[in-house]
């Protein structure tokens, strides 16, 4: 009996591709048939890769056969409660699809987010999953089914946290499949807003928008989206604006209620009066929202650095990266968004006699925006490594289970 041969007899041979390389595409149409590939694959000691809903995996550098898992299959709703506003659906299933004609929604969360599949939003690691009116996206999920690397299936409990002990379902989230692999979830929903209101104000300087944005957050604000642009990206991504050199464009949504949102977003511009700034066009914002969440495009280059900060840290990152531009003779133009309580994200755009940064270039404002305290995009705490170690090894000792991941 091959590894092909037995994937085949767990789905069926419709839902086994032969890849490149020794590996295989299986697309299970359940939970049970999630456990058994598992399994088996197992018995060969072949790797398993969670791939998603997606196309064609990319192809790994390793001699080990590899089963990639798609969840294309696993795209049902399994129960919906419109009262408690939860919801039980697959890993494979775009979840806002099927929520958006019942006016119910997954929550202000960037597009990337909202058109991705369940499974995939749960699993990978992104500041991306984080808003400032609905927080953390983990914190939204009450329940995960995941099967383990030994093909065993848990379910972690719906039940108050204090009743049920270490929670491994948020071990799981962002685990990106080194764990388990992901089935279905139990998730709190909201019902989508009544209202949404977009304004736009300058400030003296990004400090002072950073300082604003972080006032309203401590007055409990709850925005829908906020993002400030230096002078440099306004004029970039907003034709016929030019701000003074060192002064920001602050752009900022509310949702909910009409007489909530509208209380929002008074307690935002109340913080930018506080910080010398002003109401300006509101023109600006809708085109800032229409870009961001209704897929009409951007202008400009894509970002070449993206540096998350805490609040402390944001405004020294911003100057530490814009400095080390200048030392050699480049520049270095940002957006700052993705807010919530821990910090934020600037994404910046680097250049060098007026084409794209090099490689020397990049590394070495990496290595400024790290100094200033900011965290590159994707890195994690090495402190914890010791903790997901010992995790794994007791979960899935041979490292089956997408290897080379949060190794």
């Amino acid at each position: 009996m091959t590894l092909e041969r037995e994937l085949i007899d767990a789905v069926g041979a419709a839902h086994v591709e032969p890849l490149d390389g020794g590996s295989w595409r299986v697309t299970p149409g359940s939970a049970a048939e999630v456990a058994e590939v598992i399994r088996r694959s197992r018995a060969y000691r072949a790797a398993v890769h969670p791939i998603g809903t997606g196309a064609r995996p990319t192809r790994v550098a390793d001699p080990r056969a590899r089963v990639h898992i798609s969840t294309r299959r696993l795209d049902q709703v399994l129960q919906l409660d419109e009262t408690s506003l939860l919801v039980h659906a697959q890993a494979g299933l775009d979840l806002e699809r099927i929520l958006g004609p019942r006016n119910l929604t997954i929550g202000d969360y960037p597009p990337v987010v909202l058109t991705s599949s369940l499974g995939g939003i749960i699993a990978v690691r992104t500041p991306g999953k984080s808003s400032a009116r609905h927080g953390f996206f983990e914190d939204a999920v009450v329940g995960v089914s995941a099967v383990l690397g030994d093909g065993r299936t848990v379910h972690t409990r719906i039940a108050p946290r204090r009743s049920t002990g270490p929670d491994l379902a948020r071990a799981l989230c962002g685990s990106e499949g080194t764990i388990g692999f992901i089935t279905s979830a139990v998730l709190r929903i909201h019902v989508r807003p009544e209202s949404r209101l977009v304004a736009a104000y300058t400030l003296p300087s990004i400090d002072a928008a950073v300082s604003a944005v972080y006032l309203a957050l401590r007055e409990e604000a709850a925005p829908s989206g906020l993002r400030i642009y230096d002078a440099g990206k306004a004029a970039a991504h907003f034709p016929g604006l030019a701000l003074p050199a060192g002064q920001a464009l602050l752009c900022a949504a509310t949702a909910g209620p009409t007489d909530l949102a509208t209380c929002d977003r008074d307690l935002i511009t109340s913080a930018v009066i506080a910080e010398g700034g002003a109401t300006t066009d509101q023109a600006l914002a809708e085109l800032w929202w229409r870009r961001t969440h209704a897929g009409e495009p951007t202008p400009g280059p894509q970002p070449t650095l993206q540096v998350m900060a805490t609040p402390s840290k944001l405004r020294a990152v911003y100057r530490a990266v814009g400095a080390q531009l200048a030392s050699s003779g480049g520049m270095a133009a940002a957006y700052i968004s993705r807010f919530d309580a821990d910090g934020a994200v600037v994404f910046f755009t680097l250049e060098h006699g007026g084409a794209p940064a090099d490689d020397e270039t990049v590394a070495a404002a990496e290595r400024a925006a790290q100094a200033a305290g900011g965290w590159l995009l994707g890195a994690r705490a090495h402190k914890l490594d010791s903790y997901l170690r010992a995790l794994r090894d007791a979960l899935d000792p041979d490292h089956l289970m997408n290897p080379g991941t949060l190794a």
